[in-house]
């Protein structure tokens, strides 16, 4: 069975902010506001699409 546990405990919040960095980095990492802002916008473009299309198919 592997384990995927650190061996010193003290190095996890270390490798949290390292994992974090690297995110950032290659740009995958987004805070929880940025998150819910593109979920919200995304949300509104799909909704002003479909009624679009709904208006075109009348």
């Amino acid at each position: 069975m592997k384990q995927n546990k650190l061996a010193v405990p003290e190095v996890d919040s270390f490798m949290n902010e390292f994992k974090e960095e690297y995110a950032q980095e290659f740009g995958v990492h987004h805070s929880i506001q940025e998150q819910d802002a593109k979920a919200k916008d995304m949300t509104k473009s799909m909704l002003k699409n479909a009624n679009k299309q709904a208006k075109s198919e009348e």
